[in-house]
């Protein structure tokens, strides 16, 4: 389990504790924002991210996204990451 800042879930927001930056489990947040993240947005690493945007509104991409998704995770060390689509509903398990 990583730990690192954690960021509002809402808003994307540092998220303070006791006027401290709140530190805590990041995997899930992690994986939110490579799903999220556009390729091209970080700029240190160009080439992370999945960009879900595109994928919503397409058709006959499903299997396309899973398999991006995976690759994504794996890179940044996910490496047993599972996705399941059922009805426009995405869950990934890492």
């Amino acid at each position: 389990m990583r730990r690192d800042l954690i960021l509002d879930t809402e808003t994307g927001d540092l998220v303070f504790t006791h006027g401290d930056l709140a530190i805590g489990d990041s995997d899930e947040q992690n994986a939110q924002l490579i799903v999220d993240a556009e390729k091209g947005e970080y700029k240190e690493h160009p080439q992370v991210g999945v960009g879900l945007r595109k994928y919503i509104k397409s058709t006959g991409r499903e299997r396309e996204m899973r398999r991006e998704i995976t690759l994504q995770l794996g890179l940044d060390g996910y490496d047993n990451a599972s996705v399941e689509t059922d009805n426009g509903t995405i869950k990934i398990e890492i």
